[in-house]
């Protein structure tokens, strides 16, 4: 089976899966809205502004280190101690900072919630080789339906907890229970139980780790402040209402991010990985799936670009309306960030983490800057400049240092690429700033044929893939109807 072939039927089956789990998720919380009140979800969320900062230090980038090096069960042995140290180390922390955290809250009841939720810190980083090591192999079948059946577990006893009155603890409670399934599984498919080894794999570890461990932490720290830079902005110098308008806008941006780049994210780099270790052309593969992720966005930005008004009033109605002028310019967003988002897993695979985090910074720098820039006028102006910086310096620079200097890919492949789409996209931001609507409809199809043609070549494999299977299912019926 060809690269693509299994890449693309490892993102389908693990698409399914997390599509599935997004589903049965909102479903539950139609169920969830009903038995427990707003200020019982608002407990669990005033404890996860913090816990979710500190969650992104649980990995440090361990996992892509154990699925790009070659070293074995003793290696594996020392990033599960590290991974362990860590993760207490952070309940640790979180355990101090529960009373600070309740202070500044003037709430004393968040102490012990803070503290049965960080212990999540623990069950994740024990689970961090089991995790990498069926990533490595490529096991996303069973991935996929363990996290599912994980996910059915926990929106049960939520709903079973929240009917006999437990409160904000059914919130709490079935994601510990769900994280302890997934790591339970994982670690016996993995083969890879956890255990605790003398102090020198430990060190052993953290020696071969620390350069990934630096650079990535570095890196997830400047990200994450970079992309809330904008939502700490608007809430202090607009307030909460016109924060309420701009974050619900910015959400469409995340959740795109999330269910596009984050599904790819998941199995581009062991793909990627296990085709650099045969010999492959990373060049070709590469921009060959960020291709197909351009071809899946462009239904999401064209309705943001082409129809905010009305994509609001039917979804939450008049009360959002306000919302509506900020759609297209992160509808244009979704075109590039869905792409560039995914350069980290390449940044990694050839081992310039030092780079991505250079990258990341002057990257940061700009966007902030943008951001306060903006704000000076309205928040309108705020998501206008965070676009024109996107597009004018995030994409360039990540073209040069990433794409040219470090993958070392041919330029011309990757003008051919990218030159079209970025000059189109700063077409359709001037177009959408200077309120120019034909001139946007029209740039944003001519997006349209360009990607058509760019990726011509798979789409025609894919009608001819998807004429196959009907054929084959036509012949089945009519073979057991005979």
């Amino acid at each position: 089976m060809t690269f693509r072939r299994k890449f693309f039927k490892n993102v389908v089956t693990l698409g399914g899966y997390n599509y599935s789990t997004q589903v049965i998720n909102f479903m539950a919380t139609a169920i969830l809205s009903r038995l427990l009140l707003p200020s019982e979800y608002g407990v669990v969320a005033l404890v996860t502004v913090f816990t979710g900062f500190i969650m992104i230090f649980t990995d440090a980038g361990l996992s892509f280190d154990v699925i790009r090096s070659d070293y074995k069960k003793t290696y594996h042995k020392s990033i599960s101690n590290l991974a362990f140290l860590m993760g207490v180390a952070l309940f640790l922390l979180m355990c101090l900072l529960a009373y600070p955290i309740a202070l500044f809250y003037d709430n004393m009841k968040l102490i012990f919630p803070t503290i049965v939720l960080s212990s999540l810190f623990i069950i994740k980083t024990i689970n961090i080789v089991p995790y990498a090591l069926l990533s490595k192999e490529l096991k996303f079948n069973f991935m996929g339906r363990t996290t599912f059946i994980a996910n059915l577990i926990s929106v049960f006893f939520m709903i079973i907890f929240a009917y006999f009155g437990f409160s904000y603890w059914a919130l709490i409670l079935p994601q510990l229970l769900a994280s302890v399934f997934i790591y339970f599984f994982y670690s016996r498919k993995a083969n890879f139980p956890f255990r605790l080894y003398p102090h020198k794999y430990t060190v052993a570890g953290f020696r071969k780790a620390k350069s990934i461990m630096g650079n990535l932490t570095g890196f997830n720290l400047i990200n994450y402040w970079s992309r809330n830079a904008d939502n700490l902005i608007v809430g202090k110098v607009y307030g909460e209402a016109s924060l309420g308008i701009y974050n619900r806008a910015y959400r469409l941006l995340t959740l795109s991010l999330s269910l596009i780049t984050g599904l790819f994210g998941k199995v581009l780099y062991p793909s990627l990985k296990k085709l650099q270790s045969e010999g492959g052309s990373i060049q070709n593969e590469y921009l060959n799936v960020l291709g197909i992720i351009s071809l899946l966005n462009y239904p999401i930005a064209f309705i943001l670009i082409v129809f905010p008004e009305s994509f609001v009033y039917i979804l939450w109605g008049e009360n959002w309306m306000e919302v509506a002028p900020f759609l297209p310019y992160f509808g244009l967003l979704v075109l590039s960030q869905t792409l560039i988002s995914t350069t980290g897993n390449i940044f990694i695979l050839f081992r310039k983490e030092n780079v991505l985090m250079y990258v990341g910074i002057v990257s940061a720098a700009i966007m902030v800057g943008a951001i306060i820039l903006g704000s000076l006028f309205s928040v309108l102006d705020i998501a206008r400049f965070y676009t024109l910086s996107y597009l004018v310096f995030i994409i360039p620079i990540n073209l040069v240092y990433g794409f040219g200097k470090t993958f070392g890919f041919e330029l011309r492949k990757v003008l051919k690429f990218w030159g079209p789409k970025l000059l189109l996209s700063c077409i359709i931001l001037f177009s959408i700033w200077s309120d120019r609507y034909v001139l946007s409809v029209t740039a944003i199809f001519l997006y349209l044929l360009h990607l058509l043609y760019f990726q011509r070549s798979d789409i025609v494999k894919f009608f001819a893939f998807v004429s196959e299977k009907v054929v084959a299912l036509k012949y089945k019926y009519c073979y057991r109807k005979n």
